[in-house]
């Protein structure tokens, strides 16, 4: 039987984006992302909540993609 190893990376990285919508975006490259003001990003709770609220749908489609790709391996 497989094994599968789960990988999550977050990542803050400073932005010159005007934009501070608290919205989760999904990006080009299929990661999703969220602005949030300076304030935001040192109060902790705030953290914790956008690290969640944006890694939610990431979550969502990474299960989503790994059921599709394990549902074509399997025999009918």
């Amino acid at each position: 039987m497989s094994k599968f190893k789960i990988k999550v990376s977050v990542e803050f990285v400073e932005c010159d984006d005007e934009t501070e919508n608290h919205e989760v975006n999904k990006n080009n490259d299929g990661s999703f992302s969220m602005i949030i003001s300076e304030q935001d990003a040192i109060s902790i709770d705030m953290c914790e909540k956008s690290v969640l609220q944006t890694a939610y749908p990431t979550i969502r489609e990474a299960v989503s993609n790994h059921l599709s790709q394990i549902s074509k391996k399997k025999p009918k």
